[in-house]
């Protein structure tokens, strides 16, 4: 039972740090898009997302942003809450929040590519 403990302490560690790997360059690579965001119309705005490469590095983005921010939260609310009921109600808000947030970015990508 320790053993299968401390390897899912050991996966979750791992992939926070491959997620934050991912987000270094891909967070370089937004805010100097959204720089150039400030002089788009809303129609140049829309072609930009509609180019593929930049709806994949944005999804990219907010996947690992989602995971990397779901494992933090979680491992803040396994470390500093005590009572078992509260642990479990915060995972599975962290959960929904996570989840809902993954749906609606999906949507939105389709939404633009669609349209």
């Amino acid at each position: 039972m320790v053993f299968n403990k401390m390897n899912s302490y050991v996966f979750i560690w791992v992939v926070q740090r491959i997620t934050a790997l991912f987000l270094i360059p891909l967070t370089f690579w937004f805010i100097y898009q959204c720089l150039s965001f400030q002089n788009l119309e809303y129609l140049e705005l829309k072609i930009f997302f509609k180019s593929f490469i930049n709806s994949f590095f944005f999804l990219l983005m907010m996947i690992a942003m989602l995971i990397h921010a779901k494992l933090g939260c979680e491992t803040i609310v396994q470390d500093y809450i005590s009572t078992n009921y509260i642990k479990i109600f915060f995972k599975r808000f962290i959960n929904f929040i996570v989840f809902s947030s993954l749906f609606l970015v999906i949507v939105a990508i389709i939404n633009l590519n669609i349209t």
